[in-house]
């Protein structure tokens, strides 16, 4: 029988993006897929085996949209630049992000993605509503604690 006390809840995740918490985080999501392809060969119905051919992490935080803190301030998102060259560049040479998931009553660290880049951010903005922002991640690796 499980341990009471044990169960990781979302009042409990601590989301910190380079070691930094995110403030008024709302949601995290987060896959981690093997892709594999099948091996069809002549004279047999059933595929042979799964070969596996890739890997691949992603995943999507939400936060409520605080004034001043936004994703290029933060470092998460190239800024556009002067120029078409620059915003190339700006692209080019930002930098991979590291996200974890920690529990705040532990200290523990339950899941760590490495090479991190921040693929897109949109906004919802409603006349009586809190302004809140989603951010979709694509990175290298996903380990959690059994991945030491």
């Amino acid at each position: 029988m499980a341990e009471k006390g044990r169960v990781f809840t979302g009042a409990r995740a601590r989301f910190l993006l380079n070691g930094k918490k995110v403030g008024y985080a709302t949601n995290v999501s987060g896959s981690e897929e093997i892709t594999y392809e099948p091996i069809e060969v002549l004279d047999n119905l059933q595929v042979e085996e799964y070969a596996p051919t890739g890997y691949r992490v992603s995943f999507t935080a939400s936060m409520v949209r605080i004034v001043g803190e936004s994703v290029k301030s933060a470092g998460w998102f190239p800024k556009l630049g002067t120029s078409p060259e620059e915003h190339l560049k700006n692209v080019l040479l930002s930098g991979d992000l590291a996200a974890t998931i920690e529990d705040n009553k532990t200290k523990k660290i339950l899941l760590t993605v490495e090479q991190v880049k921040l693929a897109s951010h949109n906004f919802t903005i409603n006349a009586r509503g809190i302004v809140g922002q989603d951010m979709t991640f694509v990175a290298i690796r996903m380990r959690d604690e059994s991945d030491s």
